[in-house]
């Protein structure tokens, strides 16, 4: 038995020795010489990433292999003849897509297409720095549309809790506007809270455009706060070069705020989100009983929390179906699943992050389409 053991274990290393130092089979059947791991770069495998859409793994095959090799030269026409065009190709696609963005002020689709852009250049610190421009007009653009709304609620909440002081003819200590104006004081203190907490987690996250946003509306509410103070030094000490805190115009703001949560028969049952959910429409389900809360209906917390378990369960589904899509190389079923995935579960990373590498693969393989045909 140990005699047979042993006679294994030596086969068995023979075998891996002979693996790494022997020979592979070529396209043709016919054997190449290979030297010791060289399998892991040769002309048919820089052609498997080639048709993948694999364009820069292929590339760097081709680049990395033993000029010894006997499938050195047919590797060498593949880089020259199909990969270096290719790359050429995408790099221009990607380069006129984000100046086409940029151009229509769309900073988040520029900032990728420079990035994609980067990949395939020779350069790419030059694109680097297009997606930091992008991203530092992304990130103004962010701010300043923060600032405008915020400034605009803050504005509202401190109208109200001015709104219920007792009118002359009823004693100032009068039960009803005394509850009123300790209820909206206690929400606006509430809100100032929150402001903070959000203001130091967005600046642990390095966004501090959206970090100033909470602190100002936290000083705007407890203007006296002496770590409000310190909170905004903090802040300004880290705050991007070029990015501009946009001062506010000294004139009348319209009451715009819970406009929209005045409107008047909304028309969303109980029974109507049951329906949804039943019929497996999670995205419509979700928005009724987000609507069904917000006019205070009947059990609505915990119908929602059913709605969001529900989405839940079913984006992972689509996910799931989407991965196995995926590795059988169906790219644009896989798309389509991932897609109704992160429509369930916009907030879910592994969600989106699988679904935008999945539609730049899309989109390359298509671009190349008439190269591989």
């Amino acid at each position: 038995m140990k005699l047979s053991l042993l006679n294994m274990r030596w086969l068995l290393i023979a075998a891996v020795c002979s693996f790494l130092a022997g020979c592979v089979t070529g396209s043709d059947g016919s054997y190449i010489k290979a030297s010791p791991f060289s399998f892991l770069n040769s002309y048919n495998m820089a052609l498997n990433d080639y048709h993948a859409g694999k364009v820069m793994e292929a590339r760097a095959r081709v680049l990395a292999m033993d000029t010894g090799r006997d499938d050195y030269k047919l590797a060498q026409k593949l880089l020259k003849d199909k990969i270096n065009p290719s790359r050429i190709r995408l790099l221009r696609h990607y380069k006129a897509q984000g100046k086409k963005a940029e151009k229509n002020q769309e900073w988040s689709k520029a900032m990728v297409f420079y990035q994609q852009s980067g990949e395939f250049s020779a350069e790419p610190d030059i694109f680097l720095a297009s997606v930091n421009d992008m991203a530092l007009k992304m990130r103004q653009e962010r701010m300043d549309a923060l600032l405008k709304q915020r400034r605009l609620e803050d504005k509202e909440w401190i109208s109200w809790s001015r709104a219920y002081e007792a009118p002359h003819g009823v004693k100032a200590s009068d039960i009803a506007f005394s509850r009123l104006r300790e209820s909206v004081t206690s929400d606006m203190e509430d809100r100032a809270a929150r402001s903070y907490r959000e203001s130091r987690r967005y600046l642990n996250k390095d966004m501090a455009g959206v970090a100033y946003v909470e602190a100002e509306s936290y000083l705007r509410l407890m203007p006296d706060s002496e770590k409000g103070q310190r909170l905004m030094a903090d802040i300004r000490d880290v705050m991007p070069k070029g990015l501009i805190v946009r001062v506010a115009k000294n004139k009348t703001v319209a009451k715009k705020v819970m406009k929209k949560a005045q409107t008047k028969g909304h028309g969303v049952r109980k029974s109507d989100v049951i329906a949804l959910m039943k019929a497996g429409e999670w995205a419509q389900a979700k928005d009724a009983a987000l609507l069904y809360r917000r006019y205070d209906g009947k059990g609505a917390g915990k119908l929602l929390q059913e709605v969001k378990a529900g989405s839940a369960k079913a984006a992972a589904v689509l996910f799931a179906h989407g991965s196995t899509a995926f590795r059988k190389e169906n790219i644009d079923k896989a798309v389509k699943l991932w897609s109704q995935a992160a429509v369930l579960e916009p907030e879910n990373s592994e969600y989106v992050d699988a679904l935008r590498r999945a539609m730049q693969l899309q989109e390359r393989l298509h671009l190349l389409r008439s190269d591989l045909e």
